[in-house]
């Protein structure tokens, strides 16, 4: 299994399902089953766009919410597909998924599906990339989802 590391409050974001895809500017042949992990940085809540307060606010994620998935695999999902992003892709996403993600032509869309959160997220050091979860760590997660 590969893992994604992503900054909060983005991480949280996607397991909440207010978020479909995860903005990146590079790709992978990779698909399948991809845990996602919250990294040790976040993004400032005074840079945060204007509007995701409230959407982290309905969605019942708090600042200690986001400082307790730090490090941590969260969930894991299945990367269904890369887009390669262009106007068109752009301008068919909502507007909550516009604002939770970096849109901008020639960057890609990673779509996440099936995301099933970990009752017990799993401290694990995150790496830049697509990198392997260590075998012991898998079977932790398999011991939270069934991961057919």
């Amino acid at each position: 299994m590969q893992a994604l590391t992503i900054q909060e409050p983005w991480a949280s974001l996607l397991v909440k399902g207010k978020k479909q895809y995860e903005t990146r500017d590079w790709q992978r042949n990779y698909r399948g089953l991809l845990a996602i992990h919250a990294g040790k940085q976040s993004v400032p809540v005074e840079d945060y766009p204007l509007g995701l307060s409230e959407i982290l606010d309905d969605s019942k994620i708090t600042q200690d919410n986001l400082n307790n998935n730090k490090r941590k695999i969260i969930a894991i999902a299945t990367l269904k597909d890369i887009h390669l992003m262009s106007k068109e892709f752009i301008k068919a996403q909502s507007e909550l998924e516009r604002l939770t993600g970096f849109w901008q032509p020639g960057r890609y869309a990673w779509e996440l599906i099936d995301i099933k959160t970990l009752s017990e997220p799993i401290l694990v050091r995150g790496m830049p990339g697509l990198w392997n979860v260590p075998d012991e760590i898998q079977q932790q997660i398999s011991q939270q989802v069934n991961l057919n």
